[in-house]
């Protein structure tokens, strides 16, 4: 379809296209003429969810984070919990105001209204001392039962106290900042501003409840867990502690490592002074050989005997003081050995002045000296007796080291097990015990995150926000105007009919030969469409004279697959044209056209025929018109093609077949199988004459 095509559709709907959106504004103003008046509020609260400071600094940029937290926040204010708590707590408001007025709560409208809404004896039950008690009361009431007044109230479609009205509040981020704004549109301007504040209390404190909430049962469950970490740590602690003082343990690695060390200290000690000891002994006895008579009887006095076991004794208390000085703190020795040391020596010196009172000058077996020998006898006696003393005490010592090495050995066992368990449970301790720490920080964390600070608090507006009438208004007048025109558009653009030529030409598969109007006089009036089509048709078709024999007459036969083509009009038309241009003419109508015989036409003469019986009988145009032997011209007007029965044998004069089509209908194929029997019968062309068309379509073929 072109424009142009389209503006011509939509003209010729122009009432329609008027009318419509004339009768759809005025039912919009009709029944908006009450339309009540919208008071709208808003406030912006400031949340810190993206870039907000937390116990750790800056919070960290993360887009999914930040989008859940805002989604999570949002979903919050519009929930029906929401909803209903803030219906709670306005209701309690507007109750305890009683029969009295506060501006800043409600106007006098809406206070008749909620006296219409709950009767005086439950504004009475429900209204308590105090705003906390009237809005306990509130909830109790609500709750109590599903069919009392308050809770269909709370369901309904009131516009102040419903949760239908309170899902009003309208919530979303502003861009990608940390702040969200809330709006809220009501009959009343107080009540507007009133209900954004309650709502912001309601969700800020669940919002806090519920980020709280989360860590609270955590760090409930961690502070279990560590008090009983804690005791088993205790219990494993003192389990240690009575193992160490039982075992007289100060230290067990240490106290281990020493009597090790010690052990191997007097093992050396031990095997150098045996060694020692043996070579004194044998010396001893070496110098024993030597002496004889008197040097033998000197080395038994009384005297010497008591020196010597003096001697002994003092060196068995002096190798004792030095073997376990090294046990003392510090490994220093006793304040014994000095005076020890000075006894032996004067012990030893003794022994010499001895000796060398008693000497007497004598030889030996082999002619050695005595005094020699005796020298001799008492170093090495001396040695023996030191060795002897020290190897006495090293061998109690190392026996008292073994039984100490047999105690302790088998202690390391079961001190690892107990060091094992206390390394475990402090661990476990230490783990929890950060946990705990991490989670308390986590709640002290979102206490200081969720508080939510209003930055720009509801107001009362003092205005009424212009109304939506006049929107709808210019709605409908354009939907109905749009809708209208795409229906008609839509209707040209699936319209299927033959509705000008270069349509009926694409279809049909004839040459179209000319259009004309209906319903179309036999003569039409002077300088109207009509005429100029009927005029056109009539040249187009006298044009093809030339295929007439001479001296028979041009014969037309005017066709139509189905009745109420126009044929008839078009024959009549035709008729009355060529006679007026001085053509003998006779016009051949079947019988039940609907023409009475005597229908007047001055210029052309009309004759009927029975189409059933000619269908039959097969007659000649001459037997069936004598009167059309002598005419110029002849339209011979069959019956509808696909309804009526057609004389075969009187298309044999025909030279044109004139196919008429009316233009608001479809071309069909048993209107295509019509056609190729009528183009069977006749072996001249057949042409379509569009009946219907109007002046706009007819200028494809009008000059």
């Amino acid at each position: 379809m072109s424009l142009t095509d389209a503006l011509r559709q939509l003209w010729r709907y122009r009432y329609a296209l008027v009318g419509v959106p004339l009768l759809l504004t005025g039912a919009i103003f009709f029944f908006t003429r009450h339309e009540k008046k919208v008071y709208a509020s808003e406030m912006t609260i400031y949340t810190g969810i993206a870039s907000g400071y937390t116990l750790s600094g800056n919070a960290e940029s993360d887009f999914f984070r930040t989008s859940n937290a805002f989604d999570n926040l949002l979903s919050l204010i519009k929930s029906r919990e929401t909803r209903e708590e803030v219906a709670y707590r306005l209701l309690a408001h507007h109750l305890q105001l009683g029969d009295s007025l506060d501006a800043q709560l409600l106007s006098w409208p809406t206070l008749s209204h909620l006296h219409e809404l709950l009767p005086v004896r439950l504004r009475a039950r429900l209204t308590g001392p105090t705003l906390p008690e009237t809005l306990r009361r509130v909830r109790a009431y609500a709750a109590a039962s599903d069919d009392n007044e308050l809770y269909r109230l709370l369901n309904s479609h009131d516009d102040v106290y419903s949760v239908e009205a309170l899902g009003r509040v309208a919530a979303a981020r502003i861009n990608s900042s940390d702040l969200i704004r809330l709006e809220y549109e009501a009959g009343d301007a107080a009540v507007c501003r009133h209900t954004l504040q309650l709502t912001t209390q309601v969700f800020s404190e669940q919002y806090r409840g519920l980020r709280v909430d989360q860590t609270q049962a955590v760090i409930r469950y961690y502070e279990r867990e560590t008090d009983k970490a804690l005791r088993a740590l205790s219990a494993a602690e003192s389990r240690f502690l009575a193992f160490n003082k039982d075992n007289d343990i100060i230290n067990y690695y240490e106290q281990t490592k020493y009597i090790a060390g010690e052990r191997e200290y007097l093992n050396s000690d031990i095997n150098k002074i045996e060694m020692q000891y043996a070579a004194a002994r044998a010396a001893l006895r070496t110098v024993n050989g030597k002496l004889a008579g008197r040097a033998a009887a000197i080395l038994s006095s009384g005297e010497l005997l008591g020196q010597r076991h003096r001697l002994e004794a003092l060196q068995a208390e002096l190798a004792n003081q030095e073997v376990f000085a090294r046990q003392r703190e510090g490994g220093s020795s006793s304040a014994l050995v000095p005076a020890l040391r000075a006894e032996v020596a004067a012990t030893t010196a003794a022994m010499h002045t001895t000796l060398t009172t008693h000497y007497a000058q004598v030889g030996t077996v082999e002619g050695m000296p005595s005094k020699s020998l005796l020298e001799q006898w008492l170093q090495n006696l001396i040695a023996a007796t030191e060795n002897e003393a020290k190897l006495a005490v090293m061998q109690k010592r190392k026996g008292e080291f073994m039984a100490e090495y047999h105690k302790m050995a088998p202690l390391g066992a079961t001190l690892k097990i107990i060091e094992r368990e206390i390394d475990l449970a402090q661990k476990t301790y230490l783990v929890l015990l950060n946990h705990l720490n991490d989670s308390k920080a986590s709640q002290q964390n979102n206490e200081l995150t969720t508080e939510l600070k209003v930055v720009a608090p509801a107001f009362r507006p003092l205005h009424p926000r212009s109304g939506k009438r006049k929107l709808l208004l210019a709605g409908g007048a354009f939907g109905g105007f749009f809708f209208v025109a795409a229906l008609v558009l839509g209707a040209g653009l699936l319209d299927g009919s033959l509705r000008k030529p270069s349509i009926a030409a694409r279809h049909t598969g004839l040459p179209v030969l000319g259009v004309v109007p209906m319903p179309l006089a036999p003569v039409p009036a002077a300088g109207t469409y009509e005429q100029s089509s009927l005029h056109h048709l009539t040249r187009q078709l006298l044009r093809q004279r030339g295929s007439a024999a001479p001296g028979q007459p041009f014969v037309v036969a005017v066709a139509s697959t189905r009745r109420h083509e126009g044929k008839t009009s078009l024959t009549q038309a035709l008729a009355a044209r060529c006679a007026a241009l001085g053509l003998r003419t006779v016009a051949l109508y079947p019988a039940g056209t609907g023409l009475a015989p005597e229908t007047p036409n001055p210029e052309a003469a009309a004759e009927f025929y029975d189409a059933a019986r000619a269908a039959v009988q097969l007659p000649a145009l001459a037997d069936l018109s004598p009167a059309a032997a002598a005419a110029e011209l002849v339209l011979l007007e069959l019956p509808a093609l696909l309804e009526d029965d057609y004389p075969v044998s009187l298309l044999t004069p025909v030279r044109v077949v004139v196919l008429a089509l009316r233009a608001d209908r479809r071309w069909e194929s048993k209107d295509q199988q019509a056609l190729q029997g009528l183009r069977a019968a006749t072996a001249y062309s057949v042409e379509v004459v569009l009946t219907g068309v109007d002046a706009f379509d007819g200028r494809e073929v009008l000059a």
